[in-house]
């Protein structure tokens, strides 16, 4: 995003019907503003984030899952990730989430 404008961010990202939609609003070393969009059953593959980060449901309903936990976050639930945590993401329903990575 440019500096200074305003998006409705639901907008900003549309869904992909063979993969999970990923996009970079910001990135500042290990900072970073991400946007996802996935379908009911698309599974975001196992991965770590190199430090604590924020997931907000922007709409639909997500399951995050580690290897003992599992969480379901339903829009407007924000949920807090710890660094270097494995853990997966699974679309509960047609999802959009931001990925706030501090």
């Amino acid at each position: 995003m440019d500096y200074h404008t305003k998006e409705k961010i639901d907008k900003l990202i549309d869904y992909k019907e063979d993969s999970i939609n990923a996009k970079v609003l910001s990135k500042k070393e290990d900072c970073a503003l991400l946007l996802i969009a996935l379908k009911k059953n698309q599974l975001m593959a196992e991965h770590t984030s190199p430090v604590d980060a924020y997931l907000y449901v922007i709409e639909g309903a997500v399951e995050y899952k580690t290897k003992n936990e599992s969480y379901e976050i339903e829009k407007g639930e924000i949920f807090s990730i710890k660094a270097q945590e494995s853990h997966c993401v699974l679309g509960k329903k047609d999802s959009k989430i931001l990925v706030v990575r501090i």
